[in-house]
């Protein structure tokens, strides 16, 4: 029977030897095989020839000492290679912003931060800060991606991302990572100058339910929220003119008679003179 010592020890002494005859080109072969599903297509992508493809995934598959694709007209590859084909893409992205980092550093800068924003903190959050981290950090260069908070979710465990912008919901609550509110984001409904709610004081949620709705993904926290709110005025969901998350798109239908919802701190800003918005009671 095996100590426990012994397999970590082992264990270890196979991750070094693991570390030490894999290079990064190995791992970008592996990634355009897995991409391709050929040797031959990988290697016109790598421009390199087809025997070199083969004996770099020779090399991988003898330090990993697993079959990482099944041979055949298209390669497949095997259970093995899920993990590994991951961390390849991590690891190629770590290597890359290491050189573009030392490139803005080389330039005079500070470095480079890679922001990911929903639309609501990148019209309203972002700009001021990147006016005051430019302004405490001359030097530094950001990158800013705008996106839904499940792909920039993605994006960031990729590696892809450096700092999120996002919900602070139970993902980031459980995630472990080190995290900061940074505003009570509300929610108003919204309709075009035309909509026949336009005109009024006051709108209940009982009068925004008679109207088709222009409504948020399903299964998105707005589009949850708004599903609660109407379920605790003992109302049914609305009907829905469509389903969208095309800011341009909506924008451009508030000259129908639709009203819909969306965060004021983009809307606006947006919609400041083509739309009226109030407050359901």
């Amino acid at each position: 029977m095996t100590r426990p010592r012994a397999r970590t020890d082992a264990a270890s002494a196979m991750a070094m030897q693991w570390t030490r005859r894999i290079r990064l080109r190995h791992l970008e072969v592996l990634l355009a095989i897995a991409r391709h599903r050929s040797l031959t297509e990988a290697a016109v992508a790598l421009d390199i020839t087809q025997p070199a493809v083969s004996q770099w995934l020779a090399d991988i598959e003898a330090a990993a000492g697993v079959r990482l694709f099944e041979r055949g007209q298209r390669l497949r590859p095997t259970p093995f290679a899920a993990p590994i084909l991951a961390h390849a893409g991590r690891v190629l992205q770590d290597a890359q912003r290491a050189f573009a980092e030392l490139s803005v550093i080389r330039a005079g800068g500070a470095g480079l931060v890679r922001v990911g924003a929903m639309r609501v903190a990148a019209a309203s959050l972002v700009p001021a800060a990147v006016l005051r981290l430019r302004a405490q950090v001359p030097g530094v260069e950001l990158a800013l991606v705008e996106d839904i908070a499940a792909r920039l979710w993605e994006a960031f465990e990729r590696n892809e991302l450096d700092v999120l912008v996002t919900r602070l919901d139970t993902r980031v609550l459980g995630s472990g990572l080190p995290h900061r509110a940074l505003f009570a984001d509300r929610y108003r409904v919204v309709c075009g100058p035309q909509h026949p709610l336009a005109g009024r004081k006051r709108v209940g949620w009982r009068d925004a339910a008679r109207h088709p709705w222009l409504m948020p993904g399903a299964g998105t926290p707005l589009q949850e929220a708004l599903s609660a709110t109407f379920a605790a005025a003992g109302l049914a969901m609305p009907p829905v003119l469509l389903t969208s998350a095309s800011g341009a798109a909506n924008v451009a239908l508030l000259g129908s008679r639709t009203p819909w919802p969306c965060t004021p701190a983009w809307s606006r800003r947006a919609c400041r003179s083509r739309a009226r918005w109030w407050r359901c009671r």
